[in-house]
């Protein structure tokens, strides 16, 4: 073996090794991604589950608390009318002693009435403990603390007289839930301790927000744990389909080679004619495709070997955007371009040429015909999104795509399938616009109005 071929197996081989290293880094890197938002995905379900389970059960738990205490409320307001209130011993609201006793029903008469109040017992009345406070004018007359303990005349009253200045009727002040019963100008508000209850709840409340997060970590972790089998099969899919896409584009790169040498040769010997220059076409169209295929593929796999610079766009854009002006009229439109002076970015500058090239291209195929199409460069302030400088292409068109726009700068999507075939539009010239943008650190949008569509690419 020569040393010329020895060194171009070589070469052969590091470029294929380098291809290869690449690719599954670039799937690595994908499994990576797709773990993270499934395990995102999967918890964000879980949690909201869980959250809307806990608050259900919580606030049905509540609801239940406050039910009971409004129905020995009402049995405490009902009572007026079998109990003598005015007949019970009282403390006075002056004296702020606490030696008022209360009149009780007797067993039978507790019973016959607790049978009207959902949720009360024959027991209820035994075990409840309340407190009244009389207020006229919002000046406290009477005070009963024959019922409870806990609470002495002058704090009763003080509590009475704080809720009567804010208006409020009924509702929870601290573990005592109250409500109010008017009589002419008196206003009595009746208390009832809920302190087992809320106790209960709080109780309950803590445990099973304490349960749900165990439950919730045990989930993480089986998550986490099956993630990995859950995605492997859409990774070994994605990688199949870039080997095959990056492996076909350079297998059919060769027989276009020969196809378009063999034409060529065809030329010489019997003359051009019209299906030798079809086959040029065609040869051309296919090559360009391959190279963007591949293109694509070395995107994905972060192998694109941009040469990043702080470049003169201005002129780069210039450049790129003059051999339009005759393919424009060729196509009938006309290419109108109004670039700013001096504007620079970090970018590479073969690849800004390449979307200016791909954006123009697809105007002229795609503008309606005898229209202007608009080319312009801007620098803008990073405050006003993405990157220093804002390239745009618009141009009229004769019916805007239908459904979302941005699907056009996907791989092979087709607006209109007869047309794009007949202007030769491959479906990946968009594709390569965004992703160069993206990988500049940029965005690739498009918007549309009154038959007018516009690309906006931002660097």
């Amino acid at each position: 073996m020569s040393a010329s071929a020895w060194c171009k197996r070589m070469t052969e081989w590091f470029h294929a090794a380098s291809s290869s290293k690449g690719r599954a880094n670039s799937v690595d890197a994908l499994g990576r991604r797709l773990r993270r938002k499934f395990i995102l995905v999967a918890m964000g379900a879980v949690t909201v589950v869980l959250t809307l389970i806990i608050a259900g059960i919580n606030i049905v738990n509540y609801s239940h608390v406050c039910k009971m205490a409004d129905a020995r409320l009402d049995y405490i307001l009902a009572g007026k009318g079998s109990i003598d209130w005015e007949d019970e011993s009282r403390t006075d609201s002056g004296n702020g002693g606490d030696t008022s006793t209360g009149m009780v029903a007797d067993g039978d008469r507790a019973g016959a009435r607790v049978g009207h109040f959902e949720g009360m017992t024959a027991e209820s009345p035994f075990d409840t403990r309340y407190f009244t406070v009389t207020l006229v004018e919002g000046q406290v007359v009477d005070v009963n603390t024959a019922r409870i303990a806990a609470v002495g005349a002058k704090r009763a009253a003080r509590i009475a007289m704080g809720l009567d200045s804010k208006g409020l009727t009924s509702g929870f002040s601290g573990n005592y839930r109250y409500t109010t019963t008017a009589q002419g100008e008196k206003t009595t508000y009746v208390f009832v301790d809920c302190s087992r209850e809320l106790a209960s709840f709080h109780s309950f409340l803590n445990a099973s927000v304490a349960i749900s997060c165990i439950g919730w970590l045990a989930v993480l972790a089986i998550v986490t744990v099956a993630s990995g089998a859950v995605i492997r099969p859409m990774v070994e899919s994605y990688s199949k389909q870039k080997r095959f896409i990056t492996d076909a584009s350079h297998e059919i790169k060769t027989p276009l080679a020969v196809i378009d040498a063999a034409n060529e040769v065809q030329e010489i010997e019997s003359g051009e004619s019209e299906w030798t220059q079809s086959i040029h076409e065609q040869v051309a169209r296919l090559t360009a495709l391959t190279e963007r295929l591949v293109f694509l593929a070395r995107m994905d796999e972060g192998s694109a070997g941009f040469t990043m610079a702080s470049i003169d766009l201005s002129e780069a854009v210039d450049k790129a955007a003059a051999p339009f002006e005759s393919v424009a009229v060729s196509r009938s439109k006309r290419l109108s371009m109004s670039i700013a002076d001096g504007v620079r970015a970090h970018a590479d500058a073969a690849a800004v040429a390449q979307v200016v090239e791909l954006l123009l291209d697809n105007a002229t195929r795609y503008a309606s015909e005898d229209s202007v199409i608009e080319l312009s460069l801007r620098a803008v302030s990073r405050g006003a999104g993405k990157g220093s400088a804002e390239l745009v292409v618009s141009n009229a068109v004769d019916e805007l795509p239908e459904g979302d726009l941005d699907r056009l700068f996907d791989r092979f999507y087709r607006a209109d399938v007869s047309r794009s075939s007949k202007t030769g539009g491959s479906g990946v010239g968009l594709s390569v616009v965004r992703a160069i943008a993206e990988a500049h650190g940029g965005s690739a949008t498009v918007s549309g109005h009154d038959h007018q569509i516009t690309f906006t690419v931002r660097l």
